[in-house]
């Protein structure tokens, strides 16, 4: 591990101090992470096209990072906490040719091995999907209780379209009106599992699992500014609002799970005033959301062919016409198109 600290370091010496030379080297420090907003865009589908389109400024070396050059090695005197929260390199003409954070030059093995909430997600940890926890939470039996301590908005906006039914698929999340480029924010403290591409939904998206046991999914960003495993704290600007993936308006999804199964991010944040509905805690009642679930899955719909009629379908089914115009919010008069999904249960 000594001499893997020493090579990552010495990787880390030698890109700073190809910077000292070229000048062509910019660093982002996040230390404080201030908001990373920039200037709206010509239209909503517009995607940020360089790395120039973030507030992102040109910084001189630190006094405090201050150290001797030795041929192509700059060596550093300083303790590992003076160092910027982030280190992004890149050339001048935009191409980024390193990235990495502290934590990761120093060789932090237990980020890899250590992970929130590790227990109790059964040390299931992947990259590969949202939800890979098969049944953890159908082996639950008794309520939970969430600590909701240090808690930020991820975006202040307007909800667009709530968690629930949309017609005949499931909208696990909560859309937020945002810009393209606005800050997006973690919700609790955490650790980035996932930073993917979905182009038939999230786009570019990121999923954290948090110290608190909850997980958090930011869909349809235009940049992920975090990487796979990193560590960040509650505000930490993880990404960029956008429109990618699914979406006809740039706006951020925001999805809250426990074990993988979806929470209703209203029961949880008041979107009106930005805060949380209990700053304590928050309860899950398990009885009640597998009732919801079970429900869910028993729901049953017809796909509509030529001679369809809604009376036909009804007895089809069983049920009456009635009913049918209720569960699909229509009246008898609506007139059926071929390939529509009428729900039947």
């Amino acid at each position: 591990m000594k001499n893997l600290k020493v090579l990552v370091l010495s990787l880390f010496c030698l890109l700073l101090a190809s910077w000292a030379y070229a000048d062509n080297v910019f660093t982002e420090d996040l230390s404080l992470n201030p908001p990373l907003d920039t200037l709206a865009v010509d239209s909503e589908g517009d995607e940020l096209e360089e790395m120039d389109d973030l507030d992102a400024r040109a910084a001189q070396l630190p006094e405090c990072l201050a150290g001797l050059f030795a041929h192509d090695t700059l060596i550093l005197g300083c303790d590992m906490e003076l160092l910027p929260n982030k280190i992004i390199v890149r050339t001048k003409d935009g191409d980024v040719v390193y990235k990495l954070a502290p934590q990761f030059m120093f060789g932090d093995s237990t980020l890899f091995t250590h992970h929130p909430a590790d227990s109790l997600y059964r040390h299931i940890w992947t990259d590969e999907r949202v939800n890979p926890y098969g049944n953890l939470f159908d082996s639950l039996r008794e309520d939970v209780h969430i600590p909701m301590a240090g808690f930020v908005l991820p975006a202040p906006g307007y909800v667009t379209s709530p968690f629930g039914w949309r017609r005949y698929r499931m909208h696990k999340g909560t859309d937020i009106k945002v810009q393209i480029g606005d800050s997006i924010r973690s919700a609790w403290s955490g650790q980035v599992r996932i930073v993917g591409w979905d182009p038939r939904g999230y786009g570019y998206y990121v999923v954290l699992r948090h110290d608190n046991g909850l997980e958090t999914i930011y869909g349809h960003l235009s940049r992920p500014l975090v990487d796979e495993y990193e560590r960040v704290p509650a505000g930490y600007v993880i990404g960029l609002g956008g429109n990618t993936g699914r979406s006809t308006g740039s706006h951020l999804h925001l999805e809250i799970r426990y074990l993988g199964e979806a929470v209703n991010p209203a029961n949880v944040i008041d979107f009106t005033t930005g805060k949380l509905k209990n700053d304590q805690e928050y309860v899950i009642g398990i009885k009640a959301m597998k009732q919801a679930r079970a429900e869910q899955a028993a729901m049953k719909y017809h796909k509509v062919k030529s001679g369809d009629t809604l009376s036909g379908i009804a007895k089809r089914y069983g049920t009456t016409v009635r009913k049918l115009c209720q569960l699909n919010k229509i009246k008898e008069t609506k007139v059926l198109q071929i390939g529509q999904k009428i729900r039947v249960r």
